[in-house]
């Protein structure tokens, strides 16, 4: 991520400069194009190394602050109080260090001129395009005030899904790490010791307790290999997942999940209708809703989908329509945005509808500890049931064999 400063005229040929933060020199150019400035200049910024500038490229502010600053700034314009004061009131009583300092930045471009989209979309990494378009429509309709208010709605939803996201994901992994350290500590420090003893008694050894050993021996003996080849699958995903097949591989195996893929589809449906609804009713139109939508989504199948679908609405189908041929998207929803373009409510629909899926979601995510749970319980068992069969029957064998001894 490079840093380039700029300086652009706008639509009313007034003129300002500012520093962007973009991939490229051509996707910085593009930025701009996009949010309806004139080019005059750009420069890119020579960054040197050093440890502040690495912080600053990870850091990012904290949702529940960002989303209260937003909430806020919300609050004071529609009570009154101008941009810039609303700004350094918010700066002063800012609790999280990148949000102080990114508002800094805003207080001072728009002190300088700039208008509050524009001091924004310097930020990329903290203000989203979604975000970025949004205000500058609301800027255009004089509604600044109730566009944030809809925004702060938007996060905070969001935000609350990320939270029943991790909330389902929570007990399967806790379960897997769990199963994992325990076969770890069998297979390196339970084993062994029995090992010795079953080797000392000549007892013979059936095929579960063979396979036990071998793999103890071979994790012990060759522990490096096992945490060098676990090391390389985990990279060796990584960069596939980054790839543009591997990212639709693994999207599209995520989205056939049996119960998680039912949850992550309506976790994306939510957002999908929340996020078109609130830009509609915001002035924006339905071209560059989709297009955002597809920017920002994050899953790669349903941002393919998505640009298939603004193509054809480009090209003159409706949208629902496009929808039911995509085949991805429920019956319910496609019928809602097929009622919404007949009644010209649409943004008003698909809010109700996102309401709706965050309700299944809430109901899945409680129930999801009770669907997932038998598989978890068939896994446990089968190690339990290996573990026994590997260490109990050579022991009956030994006592086979102190019988005989005895006799």
């Amino acid at each position: 991520m490079g840093k380039y400063s700029y300086r652009v005229h706008d639509k009313n040929a007034q003129s300002f400069e500012g520093v962007l933060e973009a991939p490229t020199e051509v996707q910085a150019q593009k930025f701009l194009v996009d949010q309806g400035y004139e080019v005059l200049s750009l420069t890119t910024m020579k960054q040197e190394f050093s440890l502040k500038a690495l912080q600053d490229y990870f850091e990012t502010p904290n949702p529940v602050q960002f989303n209260f600053f937003v909430r806020q700034m919300a609050t004071l314009l529609k009570a009154g109080v101008p941009l810039l004061p609303g700004l350094a009131t918010l700066q002063e009583g800012s609790k999280d260090p990148v949000l102080r300092r990114v508002l800094g930045d805003l207080y001072r471009d728009v002190e300088k001129g700039s208008s509050f989209s524009q001091a924004v979309s310097v930020h990329p990494r903290v203000f989203n395009k979604l975000f970025i378009a949004t205000v500058r429509s609301g800027e255009a309709i004089g509604e600044l005030d109730t566009v944030l208010l809809r925004l702060a709605d938007i996060l905070e939803k969001d935000y609350q899904t990320t939270m029943k996201i991790k909330a389902a994901m929570r007990y399967p992994i806790f379960a897997m790490v769990t199963m994992l350290i325990a076969f770890a500590v069998a297979t390196l420090f339970i084993i062994p010791r029995f090992r010795s003893l079953f080797e000392s008694m000549g007892a013979e050894l059936p095929l579960p307790t063979r396979i036990l050993m071998s793999t103890s021996e071979f994790a012990t003996n060759y522990w490096y290999v096992v945490l060098g080849a676990a090391l390389m699958a985990a990279i060796g995903i990584a960069f596939h997942y980054h790839s543009h097949d591997g990212r639709r591989f693994w999207d599209s195996l995520l989205l056939k999940m049996p119960i998680f893929g039912t949850f992550f589809k309506d976790t994306i449906f939510s957002r999908f209708a929340r996020m078109l609804g609130m830009m509609l009713k915001s002035g924006v139109n339905i071209l560059q809703g989709l297009e955002l939508i597809a920017d920002i989504v994050e899953n790669s199948i349903v941002s393919d989908s998505i640009v298939n679908m603004k193509k054809a609405v480009t090209e003159g189908d409706s949208l629902s329509n496009q929808m039911r041929h995509e085949g991805m998207y429920p019956i319910l929803l496609v019928q809602i945005v097929k009622v919404g373009e007949e009644s010209g409510k649409m943004d008003e629909l698909l809010m109700q509808i996102a309401e709706f899926y965050d309700a299944e979601i809430e109901i899945m995510t409680k129930n999801m500890e009770s669907m997932i749970e038998p598989f978890f319980i068939f896994v446990l068992a089968g190690f339990v049931i290996m573990m026994a069969l590997g260490i109990f029957l050579p022991m009956w064998n030994m006592f086979a064999v102190i019988q005989k001894a005895a006799g």
